[in-house]
């Protein structure tokens, strides 16, 4: 036989290197192509078993120890297998006939699911009978440790040659491309350049319900000649944040940016009522910890100087009794009273910036905190039909002016808190006022309470884990585990820090009435931030008072000299 393809010499020659013995193409040395196995499985095969049989045949000693440890392998990768073609059988088969029967395709259709997601390999297990679990026993506690010993003592140098090179080798760290960490994967190709939303959709549902895992996050990749889809397992935060936390970030932020939490990857999740929105929308089921976040941000602004006013019926603030800076209304009447009064000096304050430059500081910030506010408001109406006179307008002024500070509470430095359960239009004053909240965090929400709120937004699946949130502002909702503070870490974080020229427990020095300017902003003896009234003594103003001392580096100036300064500043 001469043909090269027939002949013994092409026989051969395929045997040896792997190949299909009919010479049929598509068959790859290093991948399986068109076969079972690649070319190079096939080549060990073939030329292993001749040599071990003539090796048992000339050392029948060494020939029967390799052939012992070639039947110990092949029942490994046996087993391996075995199992590869079960979970084969029971989720990768079904799901792509599921997905080639509605479009069409008989071919062009790859799916891959990583074994390791979420329980899909525990549900193929099997009950083991009491002699399995004997000699699964025996094996771990005889058999492993001897095949294990020597991987192991090389893997434990290999780490320690890595330990040692790591001061060079990280100095090589720059030269590397980062590669696209994908992990734990569900991975879908099809040979078609464009699907339709329904039958992105249609192919969705099957996933979900062919291959039980949970939680899953899904994108689409239509960019070539091919679809490609991947569903990937959602990172979550950190199970818990604290007090540390708290401490390691809150003094490094700006005035205006306060810090919620940790988010995935451990990463600090900071919301800012300057650039995201002046009022804060809190929506959750009982026991999610609502109060726990309002206290986490009444505290800072505290910290900051600022002033915090709790709106609370049912007493979930007791942090707060007796605290500077902080005005607790339990009563309908207080809660009354405060409103109205907050809602005009955030009147003045914007009248004030009328007439003043750009970035004008209007005073240290107030925090307005409404505890249940679907009841809160509900109590302020009642409230105010018993006490009305026949004059009196008929919609509560203090209703009214919670309005008031929805609408202009940026440039007044006010900020709403309105936490409620299901914060729906009529608790909050209505639709348009609703809309002011530009940050909404929710819990424990019902997919009735997500459309409400957050309808732009996709809704992920709700978590029970306790203190875990979803900040949703611009339409993008970001995962959150919120801080949890005690009572006594409240109030310990709610003590102004420590300056250079102030001391912001006490309305005077030990100079008599004698305050540095700071103070002065700090107490409200005059009603412009710090900023804004250093600016005011720089151009000149006639009724600035002169220094006559100094704590410190810090001018001191007498009190009554601040007070005519602010009251020739307000006319």
């Amino acid at each position: 036989m001469t043909d090269g393809n027939t002949s013994i010499w092409g026989l051969l020659y395929r045997y040896a290197s792997g190949q299909p013995l009919n010479g049929s193409g598509g068959y790859r040395y290093l991948s399986p192509g068109a076969g079972r196995w690649p070319g190079w499985k096939r080549q060990a095969y073939r030329l292993g078993l001749p040599a071990l049989t003539l090796l048992t045949a000339v050392r029948p000693r060494d020939g029967l120890a390799l052939l012992a440890l070639a039947v110990i392998l092949i029942g490994w990768r046996g087993r391996r297998t075995m199992a590869q073609r079960r979970f084969h059988r029971e989720y990768i088969a079904p799901t792509l006939e599921a997905i080639r029967t509605p479009l069409g395709l008989a071919l062009g259709v790859k799916l891959h699911v990583d074994p390791s997601l979420g329980n899909l390999t525990p549900r193929l297990a099997k009950p083991l009978s009491p002699a399995e679990v004997a000699t699964r026993r025996w094996y771990g506690e005889h058999v492993e440790p001897v095949l294990r010993w020597t991987p192991e003592r090389a893997q434990r140098g290999l780490w320690a040659v890595q330990l040692w090179v790591r001061p060079a080798t990280s100095k090589l760290e720059v030269f590397r491309r980062p590669g696209e960490q994908v992990g734990p994967r569900i991975e879908l190709n099809i040979k078609t350049p464009y699907l339709t939303s329904e039958q992105r959709l249609l192919i969705s549902s099957i996933i979900n319900s062919k291959i039980p895992v949970a939680d899953l996050v899904e994108s689409w990749n239509q960019v070539g000649v091919e679809v490609m889809a991947r569903w990937i397992v959602r990172k979550r935060p950190p199970a818990s944040c604290g007090y540390a936390q708290v401490l390691e970030h809150i003094d490094r932020l700006k005035e205006w940016e306060f810090y919620l939490g940790q988010g995935v990857g451990d990463k600090p999740i900071i919301l800012s009522l300057q650039d995201d929105s002046p009022h804060i929308a809190i929506s959750a089921g009982t026991g999610a910890g609502k109060s726990v976040l309002a206290q986490l941000l009444a505290a800072q602004v505290l910290r900051r100087g600022g002033r915090v006013i709790i709106l609370d019926r049912k007493g979930s603030h007791r942090w707060a009794l007796g605290m500077p800076g902080v005005d607790y209304c339990t009563k309908p009447h207080q809660m009354h009273d405060a409103l109205v009064k907050h809602a005009g000096v955030a009147d003045q304050r914007n009248d004030d910036a009328l007439h003043e430059e750009e970035g004008w500081d209007p005073g240290p910030r107030v925090l307005v905190i409404c505890e249940e506010l679907n009841a809160t408001i509900g109590q302020l109406v009642n409230y105010w039909a018993e006490v009305r006179e026949k004059s009196d307008p008929k919609k509560s002024p203090a209703v009214a002016a919670l309005a008031d500070l929805l609408f202009m509470g940026r440039s007044a430095k006010y900020n709403v808190i309105a936490i409620a359960q299901m914060l729906t239009a009529r608790a909050i004053g209505g639709p348009e006022a609703r809309e002011n909240f530009g940050v909404r965090l929710l819990a424990r929400y019902t997919t009735n309470a997500w459309k409400m709120l957050v309808p732009e937004a996709a809704m992920p699946r709700s978590s029970r884990t306790r203190g875990r949130w979803q900040l949703v502002v611009g339409g993008v909702a970001t995962e959150v585990q919120v801080a949890f503070l005690t009572a006594a870490e409240v109030r310990a974080l709610a003590q102004p820090a420590e300056s250079p020229d102030s001391a912001l427990s006490s309305d005077v020095t030990s100079n008599g009435n004698k305050m540095t300017l700071r103070q002065a902003s700090d107490n409200g003896v005059i009603p412009w931030g710090y900023d804004a009234a250093k600016m005011r003594l720089h151009r000149k103003d006639e009724a600035a008072p002169k220094p006559c001392g100094k704590d410190g580096k810090a001018f001191l100036y007498d009190r009554a000299e601040l007070e005519r300064w602010a009251s020739s500043g307000k006319r």
